[in-house]
């Protein structure tokens, strides 16, 4: 699109494709929702800036780079404390109160264990299952080889099924 000025409309169709993606890259590296939404606005921001510039076939990656770069620069030393919503739900009321009680003790074991897998291990394992992006698209996103996400995969189950006792 040379010579094309880039626009509103441009940047409407652009901050609609990526911006929940973009958000939820800095919440698997911040561990916090409103750290993600603060950073992610600085990222459009940015790409507002520079829009002339900006390629449309390249759009995608530089949106990850500039996430990925002011998360660094503003928050590298933060203490990561993942806090994850329960995921399961109680379809039946009258679950025993045991059953309760280890639900909530797994919950928390895991949700520790996540957060203590180190951080590219972390980003890539919740890209993969919350995101439910493809080994590929999360290679493209973080400009890594496919046999890499497939190794931090991998990973992240070993560690995770080390730290909360899971037996096969």
């Amino acid at each position: 699109m040379v010579g094309t000025k880039k626009g509103k409309d441009w940047f409407k169709d652009i901050f609609d494709e990526y911006y929940e993606y973009v958000r939820n890259y800095l919440f698997y590296l911040s561990g916090d929702i409103e750290i993600a939404e603060d950073i992610v606005q600085d990222v459009f921001l940015k790409v507002w800036e520079v829009r002339e510039t900006v390629k449309d076939e390249t759009v995608k990656s530089l949106l990850f780079r500039i996430a990925r770069n002011l998360f660094y620069n503003t928050h590298k030393r933060k203490v990561l404390d993942l806090r994850f919503a329960s995921s399961y739900e109680h379809h039946n009321e009258n679950e025993s109160p045991e059953y309760l009680l280890e639900m909530k003790e797994f919950d928390s074991k895991l949700q520790k264990a996540i957060s203590d897998l180190p951080e590219h291990c972390r980003t890539i394992f919740l890209m993969s299952r919350i995101d439910e992006m493809k080994y590929h698209e999360i290679a493209q996103s973080l400009k890594i080889s496919v046999k890499a996400v497939e190794k931090q995969v991998s990973k992240a189950l070993k560690l995770l099924r080390e730290h909360i006792d899971y037996k096969v």
